[in-house]
């Protein structure tokens, strides 16, 4: 029988944030299931800020084209089936968009393993690729956090942040968090377990980071760029500090004038090193960080809160309220 997807897409470019107007929202009948294909009702998807960057042309993430359903991580499950991997009832992850229902090749997605508790929910959460799997990967491949280090989060509280801030304090770190005012800030520091949390919002953040870490940091988990990445620069410890750039939201809205670190001689001058990433490119190592982070789900040692928006006719409003850091954890649209 046919489907009735509601799909979300963009109607215009434009300078600067979005407005919703730039969003369109439409009504089409999947008909058809070619072979190898599956139609997936979307549960959850996982509002992330790489979506910012596709959404004007010249993107590095791939710029959506004009009447493009808007791309987002999510999932769902498996409503119709003309696959042999894949049937109805089966679980899945994959680009989902932003839709009701997805019309998918069998090997765009992946299939949901739900034992030991896991819920599906959690393969956009603690586990997704854009959010746990980001943190680990960040953290831990790339930085080599240790025992005893003094690790520095910006956007701390966010989905990716929340990650990185439970999975430095069970390795062991003493962690400092930075967000966007006072609800935020005790959030890390009594959800999350935070040691020192900075509002970037309501103090001098440069004075603020430097009294947290009066021996300098070691690790430093970059999720926004521009003046915080400088504070980190300039008060790196004395030697072979890392810093992990996962990603920049606070240049996304103007890529052709990107903010470059002011501060960055501080790497020659404490043997520091500096290593941007993307995800996908460790998977080698996914089991590995999907093993932990299920295992400390398991001890209550990591949890990832949730900010629901409901309705696909909402999709534009939640991605506007991500740009301006209007949730806390991790923001996800149901359908």
């Amino acid at each position: 029988m046919p489907h009735t997807n509601r799909r979300v897409f963009l109607r215009h470019y434009r300078e600067g944030l979005p407005l919703i107007e730039d969003f369109g929202i439409e009504e089409a009948e999947i008909a058809d299931v070619p072979a190898g294909h599956v139609v997936v009702a979307v549960d959850t998807l996982s509002m992330d800020a790489w979506i910012r960057t596709t959404l004007t042309p010249g993107s590095f993430h791939e710029t959506a084209g004009l009447g493009a359903t808007i791309r987002a991580f999510g999932v769902g499950k498996v409503v119709a089936s003309a696959s042999d991997a894949l049937a109805t009832g089966d679980w899945v992850y994959g680009l989902l968009s932003a839709q009701t229902h997805a019309l998918m090749p069998e090997a765009a997605l992946t299939k949901l393993d739900l034992s030991n508790s896991i819920q599906p929910r959690d393969y956009v959460g603690p586990l997704g690729l854009t959010t746990g799997l980001t943190a680990w990967v960040g953290l831990i491949a790339v930085a080599e956090v240790a025992a005893g280090d003094t690790v520095l989060v910006s956007g701390a509280a966010g989905a990716v942040g929340s990650m990185v801030v439970q999975l430095a304090k069970a390795r062991g770190a003493r962690v400092i968090g930075i967000a966007g005012g006072p609800e935020k800030c005790r959030y890390l520091i009594e959800r999350l377990g935070a040691d020192v949390a900075v509002d970037y919002k309501n103090a001098d953040l440069a004075a603020e980071v430097a009294a947290a870490a009066p021996d300098g940091i070691n690790v430093f988990f970059d999720n926004v760029g521009g003046e915080i990445l400088d504070v980190a620069l300039a008060n790196l410890a004395p030697a072979d500090a890392r810093i992990a750039i996962c990603g920049a939201i606070s240049q996304y809205s103007d890529l052709t004038n990107v903010r470059g670190p002011k501060n960055y001689l501080k790497l020659a001058e404490r043997n520091a090193a500096m290593k941007g990433f993307v995800v996908t490119h460790h998977a080698a190592r996914f089991p590995e960080a999907k093993s932990e982070i299920a295992a400390l789900m398991r001890e209550g040692k990591v949890n990832l809160p949730e900010h629901v928006v409901d309705g696909i006719e909402h999709f534009a409003e939640a991605l506007l309220l991500l740009f301006a850091g209007g949730h806390t954890g991790n923001l996800l649209v149901r359908p």
